[in-house]
Protein backbone atom coordinates (compact mmCIF):
# COMPACT_ATOMS: atom_id res chain seq x y z
CA UNK A 1 0.00 0.00 0.00
CA UNK A 2 1.21 3.64 -0.90
CA UNK A 3 1.26 6.31 2.28
CA UNK A 4 -0.46 9.84 1.62
CA UNK A 5 1.53 11.82 -1.12
CA UNK A 6 3.77 14.29 0.22
CA UNK A 7 2.57 17.92 0.60
CA UNK A 8 4.22 20.64 -1.06
CA UNK A 9 6.20 22.75 0.58
CA UNK A 10 3.85 25.81 1.57
CA UNK A 11 4.18 28.71 -0.52
CA UNK A 12 6.60 31.70 1.32
CA UNK A 13 4.31 33.70 3.95
CA UNK A 14 4.61 37.54 2.37
CA UNK A 15 5.52 40.57 4.58
CA UNK A 16 2.08 41.38 6.46
CA UNK A 17 0.20 44.20 7.78
CA UNK A 18 -2.38 43.59 10.21
CA UNK A 19 -5.36 45.93 9.58
CA UNK A 20 -7.23 44.26 12.54
CA UNK A 21 -6.10 41.99 15.32
CA UNK A 22 -8.64 40.33 17.28
CA UNK A 23 -11.30 42.62 17.30
CA UNK A 24 -14.39 42.46 18.42
CA UNK A 25 -17.12 43.12 15.95
CA UNK A 26 -21.02 43.47 16.84
CA UNK A 27 -23.48 43.03 13.88
CA UNK A 28 -26.41 44.54 15.33
CA UNK A 29 -28.41 47.26 13.54
CA UNK A 30 -30.66 46.30 10.04
CA UNK A 31 -29.80 47.26 6.93
CA UNK A 32 -32.15 50.32 6.19
CA UNK A 33 -33.41 48.98 2.70
CA UNK A 34 -32.37 44.74 3.45
CA UNK A 35 -32.41 42.20 5.85
CA UNK A 36 -28.58 41.60 7.14
CA UNK A 37 -27.47 43.20 10.08
CA UNK A 38 -23.97 45.19 10.12
CA UNK A 39 -21.38 47.05 12.15
CA UNK A 40 -19.68 50.01 10.44
CA UNK A 41 -15.77 51.04 10.88
CA UNK A 42 -14.69 54.36 9.60
CA UNK A 43 -11.72 54.95 8.11
CA UNK A 44 -11.86 58.33 6.63
CA UNK A 45 -8.27 60.09 8.38
CA UNK A 46 -8.15 57.08 10.14
CA UNK A 47 -6.52 54.16 8.46
CA UNK A 48 -2.71 55.08 9.56
CA UNK A 49 -2.83 55.21 12.63
CA UNK A 50 -5.33 52.42 13.50
CA UNK A 51 -2.35 50.10 11.62
CA UNK A 52 0.33 51.88 13.70
CA UNK A 53 -2.27 50.77 16.99
CA UNK A 54 -1.45 46.99 16.05
CA UNK A 55 1.94 47.92 15.27
CA UNK A 56 3.43 50.84 17.09
CA UNK A 57 7.07 50.64 14.39
CA UNK A 58 5.18 50.43 11.39
CA UNK A 59 6.56 53.36 9.36
CA UNK A 60 3.88 56.09 9.63
CA UNK A 61 4.84 56.77 5.85
CA UNK A 62 3.70 53.46 4.97
CA UNK A 63 1.09 53.08 7.40
CA UNK A 64 -0.15 56.80 6.27
CA UNK A 65 0.24 55.70 1.82
CA UNK A 66 -2.90 52.91 2.73
CA UNK A 67 -5.53 55.40 3.23
CA UNK A 68 -4.99 56.15 -0.47
CA UNK A 69 -6.74 53.69 -3.22
CA UNK A 70 -3.79 53.67 -5.50
CA UNK A 71 -1.27 53.89 -2.93
CA UNK A 72 -3.23 50.76 -1.33
CA UNK A 73 -3.64 48.48 -4.57
CA UNK A 74 0.13 49.29 -5.05
CA UNK A 75 1.34 47.96 -1.87
CA UNK A 76 -1.01 45.55 -0.73
CA UNK A 77 -1.14 42.01 -2.75
CA UNK A 78 -3.96 40.29 -1.12
CA UNK A 79 -6.45 40.60 2.41
CA UNK A 80 -6.41 38.05 5.09
CA UNK A 81 -9.63 37.53 6.47
CA UNK A 82 -10.26 35.06 9.83
CA UNK A 83 -13.57 35.40 11.52
CA UNK A 84 -14.51 33.39 14.66
CA UNK A 85 -17.48 33.53 16.84
CA UNK A 86 -17.19 35.42 20.38
CA UNK A 87 -20.74 34.62 21.48
CA UNK A 88 -20.79 30.60 21.24
CA UNK A 89 -23.00 30.59 18.15
CA UNK A 90 -22.64 28.85 14.53
CA UNK A 91 -18.90 28.55 13.76
CA UNK A 92 -20.61 27.89 10.30
CA UNK A 93 -22.28 31.02 9.61
CA UNK A 94 -21.10 32.98 6.92
CA UNK A 95 -20.43 36.67 7.24
CA UNK A 96 -19.67 38.89 4.51
CA UNK A 97 -16.57 41.83 5.24
CA UNK A 98 -16.48 44.91 2.67
CA UNK A 99 -14.52 47.35 2.39
CA UNK A 100 -15.57 50.19 0.58
CA UNK A 101 -13.59 52.89 -1.26
CA UNK A 102 -14.82 56.21 -1.14
CA UNK A 103 -14.90 58.28 -4.89
CA UNK A 104 -13.98 61.49 -6.31
CA UNK A 105 -17.40 62.14 -7.76
CA UNK A 106 -20.37 60.53 -5.86
CA UNK A 107 -17.96 60.00 -2.86
CA UNK A 108 -20.67 56.96 -1.33
CA UNK A 109 -22.20 55.67 -4.36
CA UNK A 110 -19.22 55.21 -7.29
CA UNK A 111 -16.24 53.64 -5.02
CA UNK A 112 -15.10 50.19 -5.54
CA UNK A 113 -16.71 47.84 -2.87
CA UNK A 114 -14.57 44.37 -1.43
CA UNK A 115 -16.80 42.03 -0.61
CA UNK A 116 -15.09 38.93 1.44
CA UNK A 117 -17.35 36.34 2.74
CA UNK A 118 -15.76 34.15 5.28
CA UNK A 119 -17.08 31.42 7.82
CA UNK A 120 -16.36 31.94 11.53
CA UNK A 121 -14.83 29.04 11.98
CA UNK A 122 -11.45 30.55 12.44
CA UNK A 123 -9.66 30.03 9.08
CA UNK A 124 -8.21 31.79 7.21
CA UNK A 125 -9.35 32.83 3.58
CA UNK A 126 -7.13 34.49 1.26
CA UNK A 127 -8.52 37.56 -1.38
CA UNK A 128 -6.05 38.87 -3.84
CA UNK A 129 -6.76 42.22 -5.05
CA UNK A 130 -6.77 41.39 -8.66
CA UNK A 131 -9.55 39.36 -8.24
CA UNK A 132 -11.62 42.56 -8.01
CA UNK A 133 -13.08 44.66 -10.31
CA UNK A 134 -11.69 48.27 -9.39
CA UNK A 135 -13.57 51.80 -10.54
CA UNK A 136 -11.18 54.65 -11.56
CA UNK A 137 -13.51 56.93 -9.47
CA UNK A 138 -11.54 55.02 -6.20
CA UNK A 139 -9.55 58.16 -4.15
CA UNK A 140 -9.87 56.50 -0.65
CA UNK A 141 -10.60 53.83 1.51
CA UNK A 142 -13.46 54.94 3.69
CA UNK A 143 -15.46 52.19 5.36
CA UNK A 144 -15.09 49.11 7.02
CA UNK A 145 -18.66 46.75 6.87
CA UNK A 146 -19.04 43.31 8.61
CA UNK A 147 -22.59 42.12 7.47
CA UNK A 148 -24.36 38.96 9.18
CA UNK A 149 -27.61 36.93 7.91
CA UNK A 150 -28.37 36.94 11.87
CA UNK A 151 -28.60 40.05 14.18
CA UNK A 152 -26.56 40.58 17.05
CA UNK A 153 -23.68 38.38 15.98
CA UNK A 154 -20.32 38.97 18.08
CA UNK A 155 -17.15 37.89 15.73
CA UNK A 156 -13.75 38.00 16.53
CA UNK A 157 -12.11 39.60 13.64
CA UNK A 158 -8.30 39.44 11.90
CA UNK A 159 -7.98 41.35 9.10
CA UNK A 160 -4.48 41.29 7.29
CA UNK A 161 -2.79 43.03 4.55
CA UNK A 162 -0.10 41.31 2.68
CA UNK A 163 1.99 42.91 1.09
CA UNK A 164 3.50 42.97 -2.10
CA UNK A 165 7.10 41.60 -3.29
CA UNK A 166 10.16 44.35 -1.81
CA UNK A 167 7.80 45.29 1.17
CA UNK A 168 9.14 44.57 4.71
CA UNK A 169 7.82 45.49 8.24
CA UNK A 170 8.02 45.02 11.29
CA UNK A 171 5.80 41.84 13.13
CA UNK A 172 3.00 43.45 15.88
CA UNK A 173 3.95 42.59 19.90
CA UNK A 174 1.12 40.97 21.40
CA UNK A 175 0.25 42.74 24.97
CA UNK A 176 -0.75 40.34 28.00
CA UNK A 177 -4.27 40.61 29.33
CA UNK A 178 -4.81 43.41 31.32
CA UNK A 179 -5.13 43.00 35.02
CA UNK A 180 -7.93 44.77 36.70
CA UNK A 181 -7.90 43.32 39.56
CA UNK A 182 -3.79 44.25 40.06
CA UNK A 183 -2.36 47.13 42.46
CA UNK A 184 -0.84 48.67 39.24
CA UNK A 185 -4.18 48.92 37.93
CA UNK A 186 -5.79 50.36 40.71
CA UNK A 187 -3.01 52.95 41.19
CA UNK A 188 -3.54 54.08 37.26
CA UNK A 189 -7.22 54.08 38.24
CA UNK A 190 -6.37 56.72 41.12
CA UNK A 191 -4.43 59.46 38.83
CA UNK A 192 -7.47 60.18 37.48
CA UNK A 193 -8.49 61.84 39.84
CA UNK A 194 -7.91 65.15 38.85
CA UNK A 195 -10.01 67.43 41.26
CA UNK A 196 -12.20 66.22 43.91
CA UNK A 197 -14.10 69.39 43.82
CA UNK A 198 -17.19 69.91 46.03
CA UNK A 199 -19.03 66.71 46.58
CA UNK A 200 -21.89 68.02 48.78
CA UNK A 201 -24.60 67.61 45.86
CA UNK A 202 -23.10 63.81 44.99
CA UNK A 203 -23.48 63.08 48.05
CA UNK A 204 -26.96 64.08 48.27
CA UNK A 205 -27.60 61.99 44.91
CA UNK A 206 -26.29 58.78 46.61
CA UNK A 207 -27.93 59.45 49.91
CA UNK A 208 -31.04 59.30 48.09
CA UNK A 209 -30.31 55.97 46.46
CA UNK A 210 -29.63 54.43 49.44
CA UNK A 211 -33.22 55.50 50.62
CA UNK A 212 -34.28 53.47 47.85
CA UNK A 213 -35.39 56.61 45.87
CA UNK A 214 -35.56 57.55 42.05
CA UNK A 215 -31.81 58.79 41.35
CA UNK A 216 -31.17 59.38 37.55
CA UNK A 217 -27.63 59.58 36.50
CA UNK A 218 -27.40 61.51 33.12
CA UNK A 219 -24.19 61.75 30.53
CA UNK A 220 -23.69 64.01 27.53
CA UNK A 221 -20.95 64.22 25.19
CA UNK A 222 -19.65 63.07 21.92
CA UNK A 223 -18.96 59.35 19.97
CA UNK A 224 -17.46 58.20 23.23
CA UNK A 225 -20.90 59.02 25.57
CA UNK A 226 -22.34 57.01 22.70
CA UNK A 227 -20.28 54.50 23.30
CA UNK A 228 -18.51 54.05 20.51
CA UNK A 229 -15.88 51.56 20.45
CA UNK A 230 -18.27 49.26 23.27
CA UNK A 231 -19.30 45.97 21.71
CA UNK A 232 -22.71 45.76 22.50
CA UNK A 233 -22.87 49.51 22.62
CA UNK A 234 -26.12 49.70 25.18
CA UNK A 235 -24.20 47.63 28.00
CA UNK A 236 -20.63 48.05 27.23
CA UNK A 237 -20.00 51.76 26.93
CA UNK A 238 -18.54 53.24 29.97
CA UNK A 239 -21.88 55.07 30.75
CA UNK A 240 -23.91 51.89 31.00
CA UNK A 241 -20.79 50.54 33.21
CA UNK A 242 -20.76 53.55 35.52
CA UNK A 243 -24.49 53.29 35.72
CA UNK A 244 -24.53 49.55 36.91
CA UNK A 245 -21.79 50.24 39.56
CA UNK A 246 -23.78 52.67 41.02
CA UNK A 247 -26.84 51.26 41.20
CA UNK A 248 -25.40 48.39 42.63
CA UNK A 249 -23.45 49.33 44.96
CA UNK A 250 -25.35 52.55 46.33
CA UNK A 251 -28.98 51.58 45.42
CA UNK A 252 -31.19 49.86 47.79
CA UNK A 253 -33.65 49.71 45.52
CA UNK A 254 -31.51 49.34 42.25
CA UNK A 255 -34.77 49.40 39.89
CA UNK A 256 -34.83 53.04 40.53
CA UNK A 257 -31.82 54.27 39.38
CA UNK A 258 -32.36 55.18 35.95
CA UNK A 259 -29.88 56.21 33.01
CA UNK A 260 -29.74 58.72 30.48
CA UNK A 261 -27.25 58.53 27.58
CA UNK A 262 -26.87 61.62 25.25
CA UNK A 263 -23.33 61.77 23.27
CA UNK A 264 -23.87 62.03 19.50
CA UNK A 265 -20.70 61.26 17.71
CA UNK A 266 -18.70 63.80 16.37
CA UNK A 267 -19.83 66.89 18.27
CA UNK A 268 -18.95 69.49 20.69
CA UNK A 269 -20.46 71.21 23.41
CA UNK A 270 -21.99 73.71 21.05
CA UNK A 271 -24.38 71.13 20.03
CA UNK A 272 -24.30 69.95 23.51
CA UNK A 273 -26.43 73.06 25.06
CA UNK A 274 -28.70 72.68 21.80
CA UNK A 275 -29.59 69.18 22.27
CA UNK A 276 -29.67 69.47 26.63
CA UNK A 277 -33.44 70.04 27.00
CA UNK A 278 -34.71 67.18 24.93
CA UNK A 279 -31.66 64.10 25.14
CA UNK A 280 -31.10 64.90 28.76
CA UNK A 281 -33.92 66.85 30.57
CA UNK A 282 -36.69 64.76 28.06
CA UNK A 283 -38.25 68.06 27.55
CA UNK A 284 -39.15 67.95 30.82
CA UNK A 285 -39.59 64.74 32.06
CA UNK A 286 -36.23 63.72 33.09
CA UNK A 287 -34.60 65.48 36.33
CA UNK A 288 -31.13 64.03 36.39
CA UNK A 289 -29.35 64.06 40.03
CA UNK A 290 -26.34 63.74 38.45
CA UNK A 291 -24.60 65.35 35.23
CA UNK A 292 -20.99 64.24 33.72
CA UNK A 293 -20.46 66.06 30.82
CA UNK A 294 -17.48 64.46 28.26
CA UNK A 295 -16.47 67.23 25.47
CA UNK A 296 -12.62 67.33 26.21
CA UNK A 297 -11.77 65.14 22.65
CA UNK A 298 -14.35 67.40 20.96
CA UNK A 299 -14.62 70.83 21.85
CA UNK A 300 -11.69 71.49 19.29
CA UNK A 301 -15.32 72.44 16.81
CA UNK A 302 -16.34 74.66 19.48
CA UNK A 303 -16.13 78.30 17.71
CA UNK A 304 -16.67 80.11 21.01
CA UNK A 305 -13.31 78.41 22.50
CA UNK A 306 -15.47 77.15 26.20
CA UNK A 307 -17.66 79.81 26.61
CA UNK A 308 -20.54 77.11 25.43
CA UNK A 309 -19.10 74.64 27.63
CA UNK A 310 -19.26 76.54 30.60
CA UNK A 311 -22.67 77.73 29.54
CA UNK A 312 -23.47 73.81 29.20
CA UNK A 313 -21.92 73.41 32.42
CA UNK A 314 -24.39 76.34 33.86
CA UNK A 315 -27.65 74.83 32.44
CA UNK A 316 -26.91 71.57 33.73
CA UNK A 317 -26.34 72.73 37.07
CA UNK A 318 -28.32 75.57 37.85
CA UNK A 319 -31.91 73.33 37.63
CA UNK A 320 -34.31 73.15 40.36
CA UNK A 321 -32.91 69.74 41.41
CA UNK A 322 -29.42 70.98 42.27
CA UNK A 323 -27.99 67.79 40.40
CA UNK A 324 -23.99 67.25 40.73
CA UNK A 325 -22.34 68.09 37.98
CA UNK A 326 -19.15 65.71 37.17
CA UNK A 327 -16.29 66.78 34.06
CA UNK A 328 -15.07 63.86 32.65
CA UNK A 329 -11.77 63.95 30.27
CA UNK A 330 -11.45 61.64 27.88
CA UNK A 331 -8.80 61.26 25.48
CA UNK A 332 -7.48 60.61 21.64
CA UNK A 333 -4.54 57.94 21.20
CA UNK A 334 -2.10 60.51 19.88
CA UNK A 335 -2.33 61.62 23.97
CA UNK A 336 -4.35 64.71 23.18
CA UNK A 337 -7.23 66.58 24.88
CA UNK A 338 -8.36 70.15 25.50
CA UNK A 339 -7.75 69.26 29.42
CA UNK A 340 -5.53 72.56 29.93
CA UNK A 341 -8.46 74.74 28.32
CA UNK A 342 -11.46 73.25 30.23
CA UNK A 343 -10.14 72.36 33.67
CA UNK A 344 -9.86 75.95 34.88
CA UNK A 345 -13.41 76.06 34.32
CA UNK A 346 -14.31 73.18 36.58
CA UNK A 347 -11.97 74.37 39.00
CA UNK A 348 -13.35 77.95 38.94
CA UNK A 349 -16.98 75.97 39.95
CA UNK A 350 -15.21 73.74 42.31
CA UNK A 351 -16.28 70.93 40.07
CA UNK A 352 -15.24 67.07 40.24
CA UNK A 353 -13.17 66.09 37.78
CA UNK A 354 -12.24 63.26 36.27
CA UNK A 355 -9.11 62.93 33.63
CA UNK A 356 -8.83 59.58 31.94
CA UNK A 357 -5.87 60.98 30.24
CA UNK A 358 -4.07 61.72 33.66
CA UNK A 359 -4.19 57.85 34.12
CA UNK A 360 -3.89 56.23 31.04
CA UNK A 361 -1.18 58.29 28.95
CA UNK A 362 1.57 58.59 31.24
CA UNK A 363 1.54 54.50 31.22
CA UNK A 364 1.35 53.92 27.68
CA UNK A 365 5.28 54.53 26.84
CA UNK A 366 6.53 52.04 29.50
CA UNK A 367 6.33 48.91 28.00
CA UNK A 368 7.95 47.13 31.10
CA UNK A 369 5.60 48.49 33.63
CA UNK A 370 2.71 49.78 32.17
CA UNK A 371 -0.99 48.25 32.72
CA UNK A 372 -2.71 48.76 29.91
CA UNK A 373 -1.54 49.42 26.03
CA UNK A 374 -2.69 51.43 23.66
CA UNK A 375 -3.80 48.49 21.11
CA UNK A 376 -5.80 47.22 24.17
CA UNK A 377 -7.11 50.62 25.42
CA UNK A 378 -8.02 52.09 21.67
CA UNK A 379 -10.83 50.48 19.21
CA UNK A 380 -9.30 53.29 16.71
CA UNK A 381 -7.37 56.33 17.26
CA UNK A 382 -10.19 58.28 18.63
CA UNK A 383 -12.67 55.42 20.69
CA UNK A 384 -11.81 52.83 23.77
CA UNK A 385 -12.05 49.09 23.18
CA UNK A 386 -14.28 47.86 25.92
CA UNK A 387 -11.58 47.07 27.84
CA UNK A 388 -10.90 51.02 27.53
CA UNK A 389 -14.55 51.79 28.46
CA UNK A 390 -14.04 49.70 31.26
CA UNK A 391 -10.58 52.12 32.24
CA UNK A 392 -13.23 54.96 31.95
CA UNK A 393 -16.06 53.86 34.29
CA UNK A 394 -13.84 52.61 36.84
CA UNK A 395 -11.81 56.10 36.74
CA UNK A 396 -15.67 57.98 37.45
CA UNK A 397 -16.66 54.78 40.14
CA UNK A 398 -13.26 56.01 41.72
CA UNK A 399 -14.12 59.23 42.16
CA UNK A 400 -17.87 58.17 43.58
CA UNK A 401 -15.91 55.88 45.88
CA UNK A 402 -13.28 58.72 47.27
CA UNK A 403 -16.40 61.28 47.54
CA UNK A 404 -17.56 58.97 50.61
CA UNK A 405 -14.79 60.17 52.73
CA UNK A 406 -15.68 64.21 52.08
CA UNK A 407 -17.91 66.23 53.66
CA UNK A 408 -18.83 69.83 52.12
CA UNK A 409 -21.56 72.45 52.07
CA UNK A 410 -23.25 73.28 49.08
CA UNK A 411 -20.91 75.39 47.10
CA UNK A 412 -21.74 79.36 46.45
CA UNK A 413 -22.50 79.90 42.68
CA UNK A 414 -20.52 82.40 41.43
CA UNK A 415 -21.70 85.54 40.44
CA UNK A 416 -19.32 86.02 37.33
CA UNK A 417 -18.09 83.59 35.15
CA UNK A 418 -14.96 82.22 34.18
CA UNK A 419 -14.91 82.89 30.30
CA UNK A 420 -18.48 84.05 30.52
CA UNK A 421 -21.92 81.86 30.23
CA UNK A 422 -23.92 83.96 27.91
CA UNK A 423 -25.70 81.02 26.42
CA UNK A 424 -27.06 79.03 29.69
CA UNK A 425 -30.51 80.13 29.42
CA UNK A 426 -30.81 79.36 25.40
CA UNK A 427 -33.95 77.16 24.14
CA UNK A 428 -34.07 75.09 20.68
CA UNK A 429 -37.18 75.47 18.57
CA UNK A 430 -37.77 72.82 15.81
CA UNK A 431 -40.31 72.36 13.18
CA UNK A 432 -42.34 70.45 15.31
CA UNK A 433 -42.03 73.64 18.52
CA UNK A 434 -42.27 76.46 16.44
CA UNK A 435 -46.43 77.18 16.97
CA UNK A 436 -45.05 76.68 20.74
CA UNK A 437 -42.29 80.05 20.44
CA UNK A 438 -44.45 82.01 18.21
CA UNK A 439 -44.52 85.10 20.15
CA UNK A 440 -40.93 85.32 20.52
CA UNK A 441 -39.95 83.88 17.20
CA UNK A 442 -41.35 83.92 13.85
CA UNK A 443 -39.94 81.26 10.76
CA UNK A 444 -41.39 81.56 7.45
CA UNK A 445 -39.90 78.04 5.83
CA UNK A 446 -40.06 79.29 2.03
CA UNK A 447 -38.85 76.32 0.29
CA UNK A 448 -37.35 74.68 2.67
CA UNK A 449 -40.69 73.21 3.19
CA UNK A 450 -39.82 68.96 3.03
CA UNK A 451 -38.80 66.98 6.24
CA UNK A 452 -35.05 65.29 6.05
CA UNK A 453 -35.22 61.37 7.37
CA UNK A 454 -31.73 60.28 6.38
CA UNK A 455 -30.19 61.57 9.66
CA UNK A 456 -27.05 61.30 12.08
CA UNK A 457 -28.44 58.50 14.35
CA UNK A 458 -27.43 57.94 17.70
CA UNK A 459 -28.01 54.53 20.42
CA UNK A 460 -29.16 56.80 23.08
CA UNK A 461 -30.19 55.67 26.74
CA UNK A 462 -30.51 51.76 27.08
CA UNK A 463 -30.89 51.36 23.64
CA UNK A 464 -29.42 49.05 20.67
CA UNK A 465 -30.94 51.34 18.07
CA UNK A 466 -29.90 54.56 16.75
CA UNK A 467 -32.61 57.33 17.61
CA UNK A 468 -32.44 59.88 14.21
CA UNK A 469 -31.74 63.19 15.62
CA UNK A 470 -33.67 66.16 14.69
CA UNK A 471 -36.45 64.38 12.83
CA UNK A 472 -38.61 67.37 12.97
CA UNK A 473 -37.04 69.60 10.49
CA UNK A 474 -36.28 72.07 7.50
CA UNK A 475 -35.26 70.29 4.36
CA UNK A 476 -35.12 72.51 0.95
CA UNK A 477 -35.53 70.33 -2.25
CA UNK A 478 -36.36 73.17 -5.03
CA UNK A 479 -37.41 76.14 -5.09
CA UNK A 480 -36.11 80.00 -4.63
CA UNK A 481 -38.13 81.08 -1.53
CA UNK A 482 -35.84 82.02 0.98
CA UNK A 483 -36.14 80.22 5.06
CA UNK A 484 -36.97 83.23 6.73
CA UNK A 485 -36.39 83.86 10.80
CA UNK A 486 -37.58 86.96 13.01
CA UNK A 487 -36.43 87.41 16.29
CA UNK A 488 -35.81 89.11 19.25
CA UNK A 489 -32.51 87.64 20.84
CA UNK A 490 -29.37 87.92 22.46
CA UNK A 491 -27.49 84.89 20.94
CA UNK A 492 -28.60 82.91 17.94
CA UNK A 493 -27.42 79.46 16.91
CA UNK A 494 -28.26 77.74 13.33
CA UNK A 495 -28.32 73.75 13.58
CA UNK A 496 -27.94 71.97 10.47
CA UNK A 497 -27.15 68.50 8.69
CA UNK A 498 -24.09 68.05 6.76
CA UNK A 499 -23.61 64.84 4.15
CA UNK A 500 -21.87 63.72 1.94
CA UNK A 501 -24.33 62.90 -0.57
CA UNK A 502 -24.17 64.82 -4.27
CA UNK A 503 -27.89 65.53 -3.66
CA UNK A 504 -27.01 68.38 -1.22
CA UNK A 505 -25.75 72.03 -2.03
CA UNK A 506 -24.53 75.28 -0.51
CA UNK A 507 -27.08 77.51 1.82
CA UNK A 508 -25.68 81.05 2.09
CA UNK A 509 -26.88 83.11 5.47
CA UNK A 510 -27.65 85.92 5.67
CA UNK A 511 -27.82 87.89 9.20
CA UNK A 512 -29.61 91.52 9.33
CA UNK A 513 -29.14 91.77 5.47
CA UNK A 514 -25.26 91.17 5.77
CA UNK A 515 -24.04 88.02 4.18
CA UNK A 516 -22.56 86.27 6.90
CA UNK A 517 -21.64 82.83 5.65
CA UNK A 518 -21.48 80.14 2.75
CA UNK A 519 -22.29 76.60 4.04
CA UNK A 520 -21.46 73.87 2.20
CA UNK A 521 -22.67 71.11 3.84
CA UNK A 522 -20.38 68.24 2.05
CA UNK A 523 -17.24 69.90 3.51
CA UNK A 524 -17.10 66.87 6.47
CA UNK A 525 -18.38 64.22 4.21
CA UNK A 526 -21.34 62.39 6.22
CA UNK A 527 -24.59 62.45 8.07
CA UNK A 528 -23.74 64.69 11.03
CA UNK A 529 -25.15 67.90 13.23
CA UNK A 530 -23.31 70.80 12.90
CA UNK A 531 -23.79 74.13 14.36
CA UNK A 532 -22.86 77.82 14.15
CA UNK A 533 -23.16 80.82 16.19
CA UNK A 534 -25.01 83.36 14.02
CA UNK A 535 -26.05 86.35 16.52
CA UNK A 536 -23.67 86.85 19.80
CA UNK A 537 -24.18 89.88 21.41
CA UNK A 538 -24.60 91.46 25.08
CA UNK A 539 -28.11 92.68 24.61
CA UNK A 540 -31.51 91.71 22.97
CA UNK A 541 -31.89 93.15 19.81
CA UNK A 542 -34.40 92.38 16.56
CA UNK A 543 -33.09 90.59 14.07
CA UNK A 544 -33.42 88.40 10.24
CA UNK A 545 -31.66 85.68 9.34
CA UNK A 546 -32.24 84.73 5.74
CA UNK A 547 -31.18 80.82 4.32
CA UNK A 548 -30.98 80.97 0.52
CA UNK A 549 -29.42 78.43 -1.78
CA UNK A 550 -26.46 80.09 -3.57
CA UNK A 551 -27.04 80.63 -7.11
CA UNK A 552 -27.30 77.69 -9.60
CA UNK A 553 -28.29 75.05 -6.75
CA UNK A 554 -32.29 75.66 -6.70
CA UNK A 555 -32.66 71.91 -7.05
CA UNK A 556 -30.27 71.18 -4.37
CA UNK A 557 -30.96 69.87 -0.51
CA UNK A 558 -30.15 71.40 2.52
CA UNK A 559 -31.84 70.83 5.76
CA UNK A 560 -31.90 73.34 9.19
CA UNK A 561 -32.38 71.08 11.53
CA UNK A 562 -33.14 73.62 14.72
CA UNK A 563 -33.07 77.31 15.54
CA UNK A 564 -31.53 77.77 19.46
CA UNK A 565 -31.45 80.88 20.88
CA UNK A 566 -30.83 83.26 23.86
CA UNK A 567 -33.85 85.87 24.66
Amino acid sequence: MRGPVAPKDPTKQRAKIYFMLEDLLYASHKEPDGDRYAETIFLENRVGQNLQLICPDLSPELANRLQKTADFREIVHSIGVIAERADGGDAELEVTCELHNYATTDRYKNGTRLAMEVCCDGAERVFPLDEFSWRNEDDILGTFFLFSPEANVKVKLTVIFYLQDGYSVPEPQLDPPVDFASEEYRAMIANSLLAMGNTHRLRKAMEKAERGEDVTIAFIGGSITQGAGAKPIETESYCYRVFDHFRNTYATEPEKVHLVKAGVGGTPSELGIVRYEHDVLKDGAAKPDIVLIEFAVNDAGDETEGVCYESLIAKAYNRPEMPAVILVFAVFMNDWNLQDRLAPIGNYYSLPMVSVKDAVSPQFPDAENRVISKRQYFYDCYHPTNEGHRVMADCINHLFEQSLAHVDEEPEWPAKGYLGRPYEKCYTVTRDTAAQFSDRITIEAGSFSGTDTALQRAEMDCDAFGTPQFPENWMHEQGDAPFVVKTTCRNLFLTYKDSGSAEFGTAVVTVDGRPFKEINPRTIGWDHCNTYLLVNETVSGEHEIKIDMKDGENVKKFTILAITQTD
